[in-house]
């Protein structure tokens, strides 16, 4: 069994955390669907805004705290509020760099506002599903929903775009930037074309100069980490890789039974999320500790004194989870289940080593008992001797205990979101699809709720069976499921509408 360690601090909100931030010298953000901004020094309540829709995400720009919304707008804090900027078809997306923010709207278009809430432009740019921004390079990193990459300047011109090819469907799923404007692409081709692209990649895209490497995944990347020698990237099934600069071998680390949603650097080691857990991870793939949350973990970051902030989404039905504040750098201790005492069985063996004593010694060689003394004996035995007859002999059923037993341990239910499918568009580029979980089941027992999420992580649905109208593209839904003992699971359906 792995150590864990110990939480420093758990955050009850009292609801789901949409969204979250790190903002500055042990201080962070969080948002909630309810639309309450929350800023939190440690476990202590610095202030409690209500924005009256839900927040989609939050940005740090200095000393000023951005928050966007999904209805009214984006709104800025410092000490005070210092500006509002009204986006009427609402904001979905927010990325910020060292002066100005992007913001995706529901209308299609990329907003560049600056750090004092002026828009400098706004484009047209489609179906928006990542939106990246460098930190120090003034580039920009976005991708549609069709599977194009784009990357543009500081002035909102694009310098590079990249398309799927006519005979084949591709999905975007992370992007990070590197140091010197180095944008890391994680590429999925969906498409059936035999050709000499890799299936699951990473492309290296230049500022200048354009893709530059390309590099094949054993599995489609869930997460990417910029690091000083080149990347950790995390996969759908588990696998933690690591990939240098400048060498075409990809390491495996380690593999995990879930899909990796997180990477944080611990110093020398790394911090990763899977399923409900935290892992401690050497680069040599070495499994230091790891801490259960009582969410799925969604969000992670590390504070500038080095704590650690973990969100998770609890089951569909279930309590919220609290935010978890850890030092990853706590002692590991085995988990109380899994400790065994070794002293008090040496202080027992010590006692009974096995030997003789004399007295038993002596009694061994001395004459049988006296006859007399043997029936003074039996008589005493019989005294205390009693006969039961009436009670019938208990047979005990070994199948029936371990249906029993089988019956108290809880199986996880089976989600099934259904085949991936390629749909025709109607003449306006859309298509009415019906997405279908009925075949999704539990093995012993019921499913009580149904969840089915977008790309954004929204939820647009809670029945078997749900009907959405999707645009021309490529198109993921998740489904989960949720038991009559809170246990849940997740199946994910891609439909290409063309």
């Amino acid at each position: 069994m792995q150590p864990t360690i110990d939480s420093l601090s758990l955050i009850d909100i009292g609801e789901s955390v949409s969204v979250s931030c790190n903002i500055s010298q042990g201080c962070f953000g969080l948002g909630t669907s309810s639309g309450k901004l929350l800023v939190y020094d440690g476990n202590s309540m610095l202030s409690c805004t209500e924005l009256n829709s839900q927040i989609s995400g939050i940005v740090t720009i200095g000393e000023t705290l951005i928050a966007a919304t999904t209805t009214n707008g984006l709104h800025a804090f410092s000490d005070s509020q210092l500006w509002t900027l009204e986006i009427e078809s609402g904001c979905e997306l927010i990325s910020a760099s060292d002066d100005y923010l992007l913001v995706t709207d529901g209308s299609e278009g990329v907003i560049r506002v600056q750090s004092d809430g002026k828009v400098r432009n706004r484009e047209i740019i489609g179906e928006i599903t990542d939106l990246k921004c460098s930190e120090f390079d003034d580039l920009t990193a976005i991708s549609l929903a069709n599977g194009t990459l784009i990357i543009i300047d500081n002035n909102g011109q694009i310098i590079h775009e990249s398309t799927p090819p006519e005979d084949d469907a591709e999905k975007i799923s992370c992007m990070a930037f590197r140091d010197g404007g180095i944008l890391l692409v994680s590429r999925e081709s969906l498409g059936m074309t035999l050709d000499d692209r890799f299936e699951d990649r990473i492309e290296c895209w230049h500022p200048i100069l354009g893709l530059i490497h390309t590099i094949e995944l054993p599995s489609r990347a869930t997460t990417i980490l910029p690091t000083e020698l080149g990347a950790m990237v995390g996969c759908i099934d588990g696998r933690l890789l690591s990939l240098e600069v400048g060498n075409n071998q990809i390491d495996e680390l380690i593999k995990f039974d879930y899909s990796i949603s997180n990477i944080l650097e611990c110093g020398k080691d790394f911090l990763v999320s899977t399923w409900f857990q935290i892992y401690r991870v050497t680069r040599g793939g070495e499994v230091l500790w790891s801490f259960e949350h009582s969410g799925f973990v969604t969000q992670m970051f590390s504070l500038d004194d080095g704590i650690v902030v973990v969100i998770g989404e609890s089951p569909e039905g279930s309590n919220p989870a609290p935010v978890v504040l850890l030092d990853p750098d706590s002692i590991p201790h085995l988990p109380e289940d899994a400790k065994f005492d070794f002293e008090e069985i040496r202080r027992a063996s010590s006692d009974f080593a096995g030997d003789l004593s004399q007295e038993e010694i002596a009694l061994a060689d001395a004459p049988p008992m006296a006859i007399s003394e043997t029936d003074d004996l039996m008589n005493a035995l019989e005294e205390d001797l009693e006969i039961i007859t009436e009670e019938p002999v208990v047979e005990v059923d070994l199948l029936e205990d371990l249906s029993s037993s089988a019956r108290a341990i809880n199986l996880p239910p089976i989600a099934d979101a259904g085949e991936d499918r390629t749909v025709s568009a109607d003449e306006d580029n859309t298509a009415i699809v019906l997405l279908d979980g009925s075949s999704s089941y539990d093995p012993d027992g019921t499913i009580e709720s149904w969840a089915w999420q977008n790309e954004m992580d929204k939820v647009i649905g809670h029945t078997p069976q749900i009907k959405v109208k999707l645009l021309s593209g490529v198109h993921t839904f998740k489904l989960q499921v949720t038991d009559n003992r809170g246990a849940s699971t997740t199946s994910m359906v891609t439909i290409r509408i063309q």
